[in-house]
């Protein structure tokens, strides 16, 4: 459905003011900020091409990001069938010498690397046949940690080869989880969403991207962005990032969180409440609240949601949709490069989530228009 803008019987100029107190209200630790990173790239410790020194040198210097993860798979094709407890150290040591607060983050991580394989029963190519039964298809999921641990918990391991008992151990540890690429294209995705709600406080994002992408001149359909919403119409709760699982040492901006300043805490916290949004290529700035929250908050209210969203591009404003409950509830086509409205829901009527996407006109090299995908923001009525 597509509506106008509400007006409310104010005038043009009491609106913007309204628009403006509700797009400058901060929280109680301050104004957040909008710092850019990229949560998925790999080095030579697995199989990327290059060091851990120049993952993190490329990210700070050269594609000029404020945060960057690096996430190694948790065995490598040249490395034993479990990396190393040396290279895990490695990792940690590198983001601790990289990292500096205010200037650069820098962070440890690894992508735990769930296949089909390692079940028996799995007869479509090799396997490992390490866990009993028919085959999981678990996909990849990111691990990360503000504080070093000892060792990182296995995608081969028996203890951590399921989501839930993933979950289980990093939480132990205050570490965070992502989704990765959730697209069914390599048939390695189909349980992917298979763990408890409560987990969902630890698995706490998920890679989003194209639903139609274009690379090298092929269009592939990956029914992405399709994919994460039918988890949230059965109830899912993740929030949005985007990384390049860069293999060539190459990490460039696709995640935006809003934090409270340029530390590793306070970019966990934003990334553990959700106060992030996805890109595919364009830095599009974006800023989209209800009632005053923010993305990735749940929230109870009394009256309509009041929708405020604020745009700034970096070339024109194709489409901006307001998604509920998985279908687009409102849509504006701006053509021009920033965007600023407010939109009350007034056939909302009980529990439902909300996310922004925004799509300008600009293209990446092979052809797909920059996209940007705010986290949702999940409503109650209050009782």
């Amino acid at each position: 459905m597509t509506t106008d803008p509400i007006d409310c019987g104010f005038g043009h100029a009491a609106l913007r003011l309204l628009l403006l107190l509700l797009l400058s209200a901060g929280t109680a630790a301050g104004q957040y900020h909008t710092y850019w990173g990229d949560v998925h790239g790999h080095s030579t410790v697995s199989d990327g091409k290059s060091s851990p020194d120049d993952y993190f040198t490329y990210a700070r210097d050269v594609a000029k990001l404020d945060f960057v993860i690096l996430t190694d798979h948790d065995f490598g094709n040249r490395a034993p069938w479990r990396m190393p407890k040396e290279n895990w150290q490695l990792i940690q040591d590198k983001a601790d010498q990289f990292n500096a607060d205010g200037r650069f983050v820098a962070i440890g991580g690894y992508e735990w690397t769930s296949q089909a394989k390692y079940w028996s029963g799995f007869t479509n190519g090799p396997s490992e046949r390490l866990f009993p039964g028919p085959p999981r298809f678990y996909n990849h999921k990111n691990v990360y940690f503000t504080n070093r641990i000892d060792y990182l918990f296995s995608a081969k391991d028996p203890a951590c080869n399921n989501p839930d008992t993933l979950a289980e151990a990093v939480r132990k540890h205050d570490g965070l989880i992502q989704n990765n690429h959730p697209f069914a294209v390599f048939n390695e995705a189909r349980d992917q969403w298979e763990y408890a709600p409560a987990n969902s406080s630890v698995i706490v994002n998920t890679e989003m991207g194209l639903d139609t992408s274009r690379y090298q001149g092929k269009t592939y359909q990956l029914n992405w962005e399709k994919g994460v919403r039918e988890f949230l119409n059965h109830g899912g709760k993740t929030g949005f990032v985007a990384g390049t699982d860069t293999h060539d040492g190459k990490p460039v901006a696709r995640t935006a969180v809003l934090a409270t300043g340029l530390t590793r805490t306070a970019i966990f916290d934003a990334l553990r409440h959700r106060r992030n949004y996805a890109i595919n290529h364009a830095r599009i700035g974006l800023d989209f609240r209800i009632n005053g929250h923010f993305m990735g908050e749940d929230i109870e209210l009394t009256g309509k949601p009041r929708i405020v969203v604020d745009v700034k591009g970096t070339a024109p404003i194709e489409e901006i949709i307001i998604v509920r409950n998985g279908e687009v509830v409102y849509t504006l086509h701006p053509q021009q490069q920033n965007a600023s409205f407010t939109y009350v829901d007034e056939t909302f009527a009980g529990p439902s989530y909300y996310y922004v996407r925004v799509i300008q006109t600009d293209t990446d090299p092979h052809g797909n228009r920059s996209h940007a995908w705010s986290s949702p923001i999940w409503i109650k009525k209050k009782p």
